[in-house]
């Protein structure tokens, strides 16, 4: 066992939580509302730290950013393992590491390639109820002259 353990600040969120939520969801709620708000503050940090508004390059505050939604994004996969693990009956229990490859696949899939099929305007024109009509070029003759 190493010396240092990252654990034990988050213990408590084991002894306190909401019992309309539940003790799992407790943890998802906030830990998806605050990864929410750090991707939406996040892009002003880049900016900065990258010098993009005419200070210097601060590869320290982004590797901060970063790691910081990394930890909330480990510790959302650790609640989710926990839920899991209390949804399925004991003899399904194995399949929780299953499940949890299946279903990442599945949002890989469609948050990566499904947004860039969606920046296809032919993938996006194939669903649209008015079908593009195939017209012959008419030349307009000015009679008048």
């Amino acid at each position: 066992s190493s010396g240092i353990n990252a654990e034990w600040p988050l213990r408590p969120g084991d002894c306190f939580y909401s019992k309309r939520l539940g003790r799992r969801k407790t943890w998802l709620v906030p830990l998806q509302f605050a990864i929410g708000v750090v991707m939406l503050y996040i892009p002003s940090v880049v900016e900065e730290a990258l010098g993009n508004k005419g200070g210097e390059l601060n590869i320290a505050v982004l590797a901060g950013w970063f790691c910081f939604l990394t930890f909330l994004a480990a510790t959302q996969d650790i609640a989710v393992d926990g839920w899991a693990l209390t949804m399925l009956s004991k003899r399904n229990v194995g399949w929780a590491s299953t499940c949890n490859s299946v279903g990442q696949t599945i949002g890989f899939f469609f948050g990566y390639l499904g947004f860039l099929a969606l920046d296809s305007p032919m993938f996006c024109n194939m669903f649209r109820k008015e079908k593009r009509k195939k017209y012959r070029l008419r030349l307009c003759v000015d009679t008048t002259a």
